[in-house]
């Protein structure tokens, strides 16, 4: 997949943290937590079994939102504290609770939407590329193209003229 580079909060020393983050994974996450939810564990609960079975820095991520939820912090103040790729699962989860709704199968559809939007702009993304190498070689070619067919062919045509007059 591809990783986005997103700000992940501060740290202890006041720097700012830079964290890949790789947009496909997240979304593989998000459906281990819905799946984890689905077995019947509580949503904290949850978010530290797939933490600690994911590891590295999404692990990171969801555990430090469990961590905030239980320590009563606002899950709108937890989840600003991770790179915005997790923003999809984050609305899922408010929607869910809003709703009253179990939050596994609202959070699949949001691992698809993290899909989808990857998709998007990885496509977004080709259809520039394409244009930023097309230009240069046009701009190349052109030129190379006048200068070895266009202009021997007016000199050409030039000098027969000239030469019959």
């Amino acid at each position: 997949g591809v990783a986005v580079d997103e700000g992940a909060g501060t740290r202890a020393g006041g720097g700012s943290t830079r964290t890949v983050v790789p947009v496909a994974e997240v979304a593989g996450v998000i459906d281990l937590l819905a799946l984890t939810l689905r077995g019947g564990v509580g949503l904290v609960e949850a978010m530290e079994a797939v933490a600690t079975r994911v590891g590295g820095p999404l692990g990171l991520h969801l555990q430090t939102v469990a961590a905030a939820g239980r320590w009563g912090v606002e899950d709108a103040t937890a989840w600003a504290s991770v790179p915005s790729a997790w923003q999809p699962a984050a609305r899922a989860l408010r929607m869910a609770a809003t709703a009253g709704v179990p939050p596994a199968d609202v959070l699949a559809r949001a691992a698809e939407e993290v899909r989808r939007a990857e998709q998007q702009r990885l496509e977004l993304a080709t259809t520039a590329l394409g244009i930023r190498i097309v230009l240069p070689l046009g701009l190349a070619f052109l030129p190379a193209f006048v200068l070895t067919t266009v202009v021997p062919i007016v000199l050409a045509l030039a000098h027969q003229v000239l030469v019959n007059q």
